[in-house]
């Protein structure tokens, strides 16, 4: 989005598709948060699926509109429907996980979107001057 954002006047991106952004680096945080309370026996490995995204919900749109905002890219944001941007792959709509488990199992703390979003952005700023 960053580099469509500079070399573009507008980008036309999908607004009816909601999800959670997932940065990297909390994921990473949570596991080795997991893996360190097993070895330090503050709570027993569980097995299972465990579902992990990052807190609150958005569009594609929204999320591209927060990247260009941060970043202090000014090119015009369209927002389409998912038929106007055909793709091979069919995406749910609405495809928010619950992430009550492993909160609950291993007393996880998830960052908000927006949030990690900005810590994200702020690296890369720094990382590319």
């Amino acid at each position: 989005m960053i580099r469509l954002g500079l070399e573009r006047e507008s980008l036309s991106v999908i607004y009816d598709q909601i999800g959670t952004p997932t940065y990297a680096r909390d994921l990473a945080e949570a596991i080795l948060t997991i893996i360190d309370g097993v070895e330090e026996k503050r709570h027993p490995f569980t097995a299972g699926i465990y579902h992990y995204s990052n807190e609150g919900v958005c569009s594609w749109f929204d999320f591209a509109k927060e990247i260009h905002a941060l970043w202090g890219i000014t090119c015009s944001v369209i927002p389409i429907e998912t038929t106007q941007y055909p793709t091979p792959a069919k995406r749910p709509h609405y495809s928010v996980l619950n992430k009550s488990k492993i909160k609950s199992t291993y007393g996880i703390h998830i960052p908000y979107w927006k949030d990690s979003l900005q810590n994200c952005i702020a690296i890369l700023k720094q990382t590319t001057k």
